[in-house]
Formats: structure tokens, sequence, C-alpha cells
């Protein structure tokens, strides 16, 4: 059955995808950006004979694609790529000043935050406000990854947290990032700890995986296993499940949070009821920001349902830093240090938290206007696309790539900040609609919602040093063990094996920005290939498409996705 994108239906003509989910269209080019030309009044013409000739796969290639992000495009295409403000807004003068307060507060240190954490900054996580990276041996602390911990679901779908741990493991203690030496504050086994300290210690070992093409050529991936030792105060309860992820890059989060609920919607089949193979689901979250359950469209899980929210939760879970929507310190109960290193902390703000609404306000402007780099491969003065480009973006469509990944949205209007208006370093009620996010046609290769990846996960186990069986009261390994890119916790409507298509926009930069960055929800794919590669479950006929072309239309297909 023919699945059919939102732009797609607003068409002069209907371009129909099989295996592709949703299609961008042709249209007039205005000011540099694509726009929608207007429906066809005039009567259907007769229909055309009966033709033997399949319906069209790929959806036209147009200029406008090479702005991916619409008005809300940057400039840049070095290492600053991910760290632009739209082009549409370098003259507005209010708007530049908020957007680099913004910055300024995203890079910098906090007070009151900690006292246990996973890095003292934001940037400290997304490295130029691009990803992270996994760590360069086992004797290196997570810097910008972290876990995620649970015990399942509860009867709402909410996660069960470690009695000890929470739902996330913080790796730090404050006074790593107060002097010169980050071990002070590293997890330290002990059954107790009386001082605010990190929480556990994780590390990753890799296996080698041997695959094969279909014509022949070889490649390797590396399967990653996860180990937890030197937990500081106490054991995980039994059944702990785990959930590595690496930061993601930032860019152009404001304008999936200005895709259309119904767009999304439109797309999903739970039930698969076209037996294409693909079944795509939406998450659901409860947003605090604005009480309100909508659709989930940020991180790994898409368990987020708003920039705002997304922040709330990283502020609290990665630094340790408390808001007016989330005043808890990452302590649990019986961590009666970190309780009291809390308790410690100065300079706080209204409601008794860490960073005032005003600040959070200007982090949440900035996270929602950094734009997405423009394009590669189109020649302006001739206005046509590069050849190589042109044949791997029909190689991505022939293999299936677009059922997930889709191709392009009209974004609906961008509300304001729920917080208000940012004027003069104050904040006014009712907040208006952001202009540069609303009503722009965008290309970012997602649908925003939740795939079954494939794999599986063997229960964690504890071991000793050397693999074998643990003796109670010794500082073991606790490990994690799983096929494929399932990682075997739920998260809300999310099982253990799906996660939300990841935007493609920016993917080819990704490197340029943080060349230690790395691919996938935990970084074990050390390039786009690779990447690829992993892909199971409803992706599997696509990654079989992929290895059964010739070893040219592969690398046709990768500098595609290089242009993106």
């Amino acid at each position: 059955m023919l699945r059919a994108s939102p732009w797609v239906l607003m068409c002069v003509a209907a371009v129909f995808l099989t295996a592709c989910g949703g299609g961008g269209g042709g249209g007039a080019i205005g000011g540099g950006v694509g726009t929608n030309p207007p429906p066809d009044t005039a009567p259907p013409p007769d229909p055309d004979p009966p033709s033997e000739d399949p319906p069209e796969l790929i959806p036209p290639l147009v200029a406008g694609e090479r702005f991916s992000g619409g008005d809300a495009t940057g400039t840049l295409i070095n290492e600053r790529a991910f760290s632009n403000a739209p082009r549409a807004i370098e003259t507005d003068f209010s708007a530049d000043a908020n957007f680099k307060a913004g910055n300024a507060i995203f890079r910098n240190d906090h007070e009151g935050q900690g006292p246990i954490l996973n890095a003292p900054t934001c940037q400290g996580c997304h490295v130029r406000d691009g990803r992270g990276r996994v760590p360069p041996d086992a004797s290196s602390p997570f810097t910008s990854m972290f876990l995620r911990l649970s015990l399942g679901n509860d009867a709402s779908d909410l996660a069960v947290a470690d009695p000890t741990y929470g739902t996330q493991l913080q790796i730090f203690g404050a006074a790593s990032f107060e002097g010169a030496d980050p071990s002070v504050g590293l997890a330290r086994f002990g059954g107790g700890a009386t001082e605010a300290i990190g929480e556990a210690f994780a590390f990753i070992e890799y296996e080698t995986v041997e695959g094969q093409y279909d014509d022949g050529a070889s490649y390797q991936l590396r399967k990653p296993i996860y180990f937890v030792r030197d937990l500081s105060y106490g054991d995980f309860v039994d059944g702990i499940l785990f959930s590595p992820r690496v930061a993601q890059q930032m860019i152009g989060l404001g304008l999936l949070g200005a895709i259309e609920e119904a767009d999304v919607a439109a797309l999903a089949d739970p039930q698969d009821t076209d037996q294409d193979g693909i079944s795509g689901r939406m998450n659901r979250a409860f947003d605090q920001t604005t009480g309100e359950q909508a659709l989930g469209r940020y991180g790994y899980k898409a368990t987020a349902a708003s920039v705002l929210q997304q922040l709330v939760g990283a502020y609290r879970g990665d630094i340790g830093v408390t808001s007016a929507f989330a005043t808890e310190e990452p302590c649990a109960p019986n961590q009666a240090s970190c309780i009291n290193a809390a308790l410690l902390e100065p300079d706080r703000h209204e409601g008794d938290v860490d960073i005032p609404l005003i600040e959070l306000a200007l982090v949440e402007f900035y996270s929602r206007l950094l734009a997405v780099p423009p394009r590669r491969g189109f020649d302006e003065a001739s206005e046509t696309w590069d050849d190589q480009i042109v044949r791997g973006r029909e190689r991505f469509f022939e293999a299936g790539c677009g059922a997930c990944h889709q191709q392009s949205f009209v974004t609906g209007t961008a509300p304001g900040s729920v917080l208000g208006e940012i004027e003069l370093n104050t904040l006014v009620p009712d907040a208006p609609p952001i202009a540069v996010l609303s009503g722009q046609t965008i290309y970012p290769y997602t649908d925003l919602l939740l795939h079954d990846m494939g794999g599986s996960c063997e229960p964690i186990v504890r071991e000793d040093g050397a693999g074998g069986a643990c003796a109670p009261g010794d500082d073991c390994h606790w490990v994690q063990r799983c096929e494929g890119l399932a990682d075997g916790r739920p998260d809300l409507l999310g099982s253990g094996v799906e996660w939300r298509t990841a935007p493609l926009w920016g993917l080819g930069l990704v490197q340029t920005v943080n060349p230690d960055a790395s691919y996938l929800h935990d970084g074990r794919a050390r390039s786009i290939e690779e990447a690829v590669l992993w892909h199971g479950g409803e992706a599997g006929q696509a990654q079989s498409a992929f290895r059964a072309l010739a070893a040219d239309e592969r690398a046709d297909l990768l500098a595609f996705l290089e242009s993106l």
C-alpha cells in the first residue's frame, strides 16, 4: 500500500512512494527557500491509459532542499556548523542578543550544580553543540555519554527507578570540576559513600563483528559490552536495566517541535496495516512544563515533548541543576552525603532552585533556534546537484531508507515559550509565535516515530574482573550484553528494541564539528557506513538492500548521506 506524506498531499501533482513513507515535492523557489505551489484548481485531465511502468519511487530533488531548515538554515559548514543562528535573525537585534546570551549560559558552569553529575556544562556533553564521544579506553570515564537506568515500567508506562541510583547514573561528584584533578570526584567502591562522589564507574569493551557485502567485500563492526563497577552507594537492585546514550547534536530542535502532530500521526502505522514491514509508532510524554500529554519528539526514544522539557531533564540529570520544573536534586533518599552537600549549595534562586526562569528561557531560545547547516553538493551557478549525490539519493529511496527517514515536512506555527517573551532580561507573559520556525519547508529525514530496530539483550549479570561468578561483598562488574541495537530498556511507550528515527540533517558534518564523535545511540558506529550496517528489525530490508549494492553504488549512497 502506498503511503503519502503531508508534503505529498500539498503538491500540485501527488508523488506516490513505496517503501518511502513520504517524500518531498517540487515547488517554486523564492528567496532561496523552497515554497509550496498553489493547489491546482483546473478540472482533472482524462486518465492516462494503463501503463506497466511502476509508480514514481523517488520524490523530486529541488533546489530548495539545499536549505534543509528553510529560513532557519545557517551558513557555516566548518567546525562551527552546529553553533549558528538562523540567517533570518542575524539582523534582528533583540533575537540575536537573546541567542548569544543563551549560548553563553549553555557553555558555562552554574552555581549550585551537582552534587553528583555527568558534566559541568551543557557544552561539556554537546561538543560545539554537536555529538559527544565514547571514552577512548576502558580506564577513561564517560564525559559526554551516560547510562539510563530503570527496573522496567510501571502500570502507567513510567520508568521504575532504582531506589539508590534513580533513572540515570551520575559518574562524577562536583569536586571533580572544582580543581585540577577530575578523579577526586569519581566513584569509589565502599558500600556507602560519606562524601558526594560519583555513583559508579562505567566503561565499554568491544567485540569485533565480521561481515561481508554481497559482492564479497568485507567489513568489521564493533559490538559494545557495558560494564559498571565501583558502586559508591551500594548495589543495584536485581533486575536493573541499562541504556547507554551519547549526547546528540542540537541543530533543528525548534523546527522539529513545529511539525504538526497530525502530520506525524499520518505516518504512523503501528499494526503495519499496509504490510510493508514498517510499523512506526508515536511515543507520548507528559510535559511538566505545560501540564499536558503530547507527542514525544526528542531523545533517542522520543520521551520529551518539548525542548524546554528536554532541557529541564538534562539540567537536573546531567548537571545536577534544579529548576522550577525539576526541584529535587539528583540525590536518592539513602544518599545522605549527596543530600548534605546539596544543602550547602550557595546562591539559590526563586523557588529555592539552581537556575532562574530567565536563564532557562534564554537557553531554551538558543536551543530552539540553533540552525541546520546548509546542504553541500549544490552548484549555485548552474543550479544543479552533484551527479554522485543525485545517484546516491536514488539508491537511498530505492533501498527503502525513506520508509522511516521521512524527507520533508511543512512546519506549523511555532509557539513562543510557555515561560514568556524575553524582554530586557525579564519575562513578559504571552510570548508570540517564532516566525523563523513557522511555515517552513524543511528536510529533516525523520518521521519522529518509534521503530523496532531488532536485537535482544541478556539479563544484566554480576561478574568478577575475569568474567567469573561474583562473590558476595566483592567489588564486581555489572555487565550488559546485547545483540543488535536493542538496549532491553522500555521508556514510556517505547520498547527495549525501539528507537526514534534519527533526523539526518547535518549528518555529514558530525565529525567536522567533533572529530571524536561517532554514530548511533551509543556511539558504536565509527562511520556512517557502519551505522547503516547496524540497522536491523524494520530496517533490515533496507540494510540488506545496501549490502546488495555494488561498491560504486554504496559510495554514491554514502556520498548522499554525507551531503545532508
